[in-house]
């Protein structure tokens, strides 16, 4: 039996059974993003389509692995106080389909490398990543071995599992403070880049505290109650947080090529392609009338191209491979292959 007033009916069966309503409803978050990325995206590429449905995948699991976790401790063993020790092997399945929903997104921040193109910031990422799929891998085992939470919480398996967690705190936290720095130095002259570059930016750290902050909390409540679950019920949350911040990304792409389009007919208001005609003519000298208007047709054709052309749909991870904004935006022209 675990000991302490803090194991209580509220503490176990309660904080397992809030996470798991919480788990619900961010699933169908989850399933929501995902039907609207396939609508918005049908032409996205493969690896993100198989990406995606893996995820999904992974997630529905989770979620089927919970619900038959607080099923078997407050359905099965109700009335059954001695019982409160027991842990339900779906529940130590749960903890391994976490720590891979976790590694796909964690790959998927592959675009670190691609942002900086640097594989020696980027390789360390990857390397703590796969280091938490691990622990997580053998925290399960000890769960599904061990069958009961006051031999978890001993020293051995306890530190495999407090491993697991920081790891995962310590990679978003790596990956949001890499892509925020450099992001940040990508900044350029061109009001439409800043803006787009600025939206990026402030997204990423939305999305990567948020789960940063949720994971450190777990942590904190593993640490300091381990005698209780309520770490557990914030763990239940950890996947799919993460599973949305994947699919949100995704799906952003479109509004950020709106808000490209609107910025770059702002531009086009305040700097119209007249004043870059007659900037044109200054530069090179007087030219003869055909030459004149030769030049006039050719300029203006270049500057609607620029502004009206349709942009692809694009990856973040794409958006970054350009090596930052210095080389994908740093001119307008070079807009096209750095926005949505």
């Amino acid at each position: 039996m675990m000991s302490g007033d803090v194991a209580t009916v509220a503490t176990v069966y309660g904080a397992i059974l809030l996470g798991t309503c919480i788990g619900c409803g961010l699933t169908g978050i989850v399933f929501v993003q995902t039907v609207l990325y396939f609508k918005f995206y049908p032409s996205d590429s493969t690896n993100n389509k198989i990406l995606v449905v893996i995820v999904w995948a992974l997630d529905m699991m989770h979620t089927i692995l919970i619900i038959a976790s607080v099923w078997e401790s407050v359905i099965v063993n109700f009335a059954k106080p001695e019982l409160m020790d027991l842990i339900p092997r779906a529940l130590g399945l749960s903890v391994a389909i976490t720590a891979a929903v976790t590694f796909l997104v964690h790959w998927f921040a592959n675009r670190v490398r691609k942002l900086t193109k640097r594989w020696y910031l980027a390789a360390p990422i990857v390397f703590l990543a796969f280091l938490r799929l691990l622990a997580a891998c053998v925290s399960t085992s000890e769960i599904i071995r061990l069958r009961h939470y006051s031999l978890f919480i001993k020293p051995f398996p306890s530190w495999i599992f407090t491993l697991g967690v920081t790891l995962s705190a310590s990679v978003e936290f790596c990956i949001t403070t890499v892509m925020v720095i450099f992001l940040g130095r990508s900044r350029t002259g061109f009001a439409t880049m800043n803006h787009i570059i600025n939206s990026l930016i402030l997204y990423t750290l939305e999305t990567g505290s948020f789960t940063c902050a949720v994971t450190i909390a777990s942590l904190i409540c593993w640490m300091v109650m381990r005698h209780n679950l309520i770490f557990l019920g914030m763990h239940f949350a950890i996947a799919k947080l993460y599973a949305n911040s994947l699919l949100a990304t995704l799906n952003t792409r479109k509004r950020l090529r709106s808000d490209r389009t609107l910025s770059s007919q702002r531009d086009a208001d305040v700097y119209p392609a007249s004043s870059n005609i007659h900037k044109s003519s200054r530069i090179l000298g007087p030219l003869s009338p055909n030459k004149g208007a030769h030049l006039n047709v050719n300029v203006e054709t270049t500057v609607v191209s620029v502004i009206d052309d349709p942009c692809e749909d694009y990856d973040i991870g794409d958006i970054e491979s350009k090596g930052g904004c210095d080389t994908a935006c740093g001119t307008e022209k070079d807009s096209k292959e750095f926005l949505p």
